[in-house]
């Protein structure tokens, strides 16, 4: 699927990247309503006049629901709404949406298409013992390292996006107790700003380390 034109984030307002910061009740919605729901307000195909229709929809062409969380360009919301999809004609038929329209819905979906914001707050009830380090080197080519802590064994995954949301590197595995390492080798990756964070998964919980940004030169 096709990438929007990058439109760079703020260095110094990546903190509250990929913290799930879009509000979809009064950031998303709002587009569906004023762009969309006159032609999918209904309660058969695709649907976009509410959160849970959204999240069921299928998009018949292409196969899949048509919001993939965590991966905008896999999502055929977004391919429709981007010029020259897949499938059929650019959507919606009445005019495209703005530029930061469209980069607001991709931030929506690449943060996991939540209906509730997650709050800063949150990210302190990371149970104790739970911290991230950071990476070194930083900046960095082609190879850095992610380094946590994790007081108990857990599965992690660890995910790279760009400064555009995109998904372009997933690591998994079990951490190592005190201290996890993850190598990040960013070969097929260009010089740019990138994300990172750091999934927890225990028996009882799941969490996310602190997100937090890494600058790969070459």
């Amino acid at each position: 699927m096709k990438l929007l034109p990058i439109l760079m984030l703020s260095l110094f307002g990546y903190s509250s990247f990929l913290q799930a910061q879009v509000d979809y009740q009064e950031e998303i919605q709002p587009i569906f309503d004023q762009n969309c729901t006159s032609c999918h307000g209904g309660t058969s195909g695709v649907t976009l006049s509410n959160y849970s229709a959204v999240m069921n929809s299928v998009g018949s062409q292409y196969g899949t629901n048509i919001v993939v969380p965590e991966s905008p360009d896999s999502s055929p919301l977004v391919d429709k709404i981007e010029p020259n999809p897949d499938f059929g004609t650019r959507m919606p038929q009445g005019g495209a949406l703005s530029d930061e329209e469209i980069q607001l819905i991709r931030t929506w979906i690449a943060e996991g298409a939540s209906e509730i914001p997650v709050s800063a707050e949150q990210y302190s009830n990371i149970p104790k013992g739970f911290e991230m380090i950071g990476n070194y080197p930083n900046p960095f080519n082609p190879t850095t390292t992610v380094a946590f802590i994790t007081p108990q064994q857990s599965n992690f995954s660890l995910k790279v996006y760009n400064s555009t949301g995109v998904l372009v590197k997933e690591i998994s595995g079990i951490s190592s107790i005190p201290r996890t390492k993850v190598d990040v080798v960013a070969d097929n990756m260009p010089s740019g700003i990138y994300f990172y964070r750091v999934k927890i998964e225990l028996s009882t919980n799941s969490f996310y380390l602190k997100t937090q940004k890494m600058a790969l030169t070459k």
